[in-house]
């Protein structure tokens, strides 16, 4: 009876030390989360947390399931970047191009497209299935590219509770003209270099500097001469590789003889540049 009473003691004294070190975790767990931000349940476990224990938390009312492989706070409000928010601590993404422009104040004038989020990874990079699909009116954009030669331009950015890796201005126009052909029109191009005008020459130097595509750094060089944009005279061009020969940009451009590139009729101010 003794040996019975002792068990019965260890059991208990067992199951309210393994509640606390539940608890414990439950609270740091909650201090490592912000606020408004979805949480991958593949990085509660890279923290410790036992498939098991998410689902006693979930049981419990502590934590809600949202979707398959994420959990969020019980009736917390999500924007889209909430949900990106978690998705960066497992992939080493970035929000970049039009998206990163339009958070950063870059794209006045042009018309504001939050319903696509374009998100930057490596090729190869495939994101879980619960982030490619819709939030409501929101699509995120997987582009995977080598675009750069290294990691330049990227920053945080704050949502208030939390921040995002996204890319500077520089970076993300080079990235927008990237997508110009898919997703973008080279003739909005136009109004948004206007809002870089006054950009760091450094930025720009640095972004032009590590992109590979010789076609979008013609481009952007194209246009930043035809609005005198303020850092294009301070360009070290000797380190922008440009590669040979002519490129053509656009069908029916005007062609510019210096960055031997084809661009499109609503960039050119003279009526009499050459259509090639």
């Amino acid at each position: 009876m003794h040996k019975i009473k002792v068990a019965l003691i260890y059991f208990y004294v067992n199951i309210n030390t393994m509640s606390m070190q539940n608890e414990r975790k439950l609270k740091t767990l909650f201090k490592l989360w912000p606020m408004h931000t979805a949480l991958p349940v593949a990085w509660l476990k890279e923290k410790g947390f036992s498939q098991s224990l998410i689902q006693k938390y979930i049981s419990s009312g502590w934590i809600q399931s949202l979707n398959r492989g994420v959990v969020v706070r019980p009736d917390d409000i999500i924007e889209w970047s909430g949900f990106l928010w978690g998705l960066q601590q497992l992939n080493p993404f970035h929000i970049g191009g039009k998206t990163a422009l339009e958070l950063q104040g870059k794209a006045h004038f042009v018309k504001f497209q939050e319903s696509q989020i374009f998100l930057f990874t490596k090729p190869g990079t495939r994101l879980p299935q619960w982030a490619t699909q819709n939030k409501g009116s929101i699509k995120f954009i997987n582009v995977p590219t080598n675009l750069f030669t290294r990691n330049v331009g990227l920053k945080e950015h704050s949502f208030g509770e939390y921040s995002l890796r996204i890319s500077n201005p520089a970076r993300a126009f080079l990235e927008y003209m990237h997508l110009s052909d898919k997703y973008h029109s080279l003739d909005e191009a136009y109004y948004l270099m206007e809002n870089l005008q006054f950009l760091s020459h450094d930025l720009m130097q640095e972004a032009l500097e590590a992109c590979r595509s010789v076609k979008v750094k013609r481009f952007v060089l194209c246009l930043a001469k035809k609005q005198n944009a303020n850092w294009f005279k301070n360009l070290d061009r000797s380190k922008i590789t440009l590669g040979k020969g002519v490129r053509k940009g656009v069908e029916n451009g005007r062609y510019d003889s210096e960055f031997l590139i084809t661009y499109p009729k609503s960039w050119a101010r003279d009526k009499n540049e050459s259509v090639f």
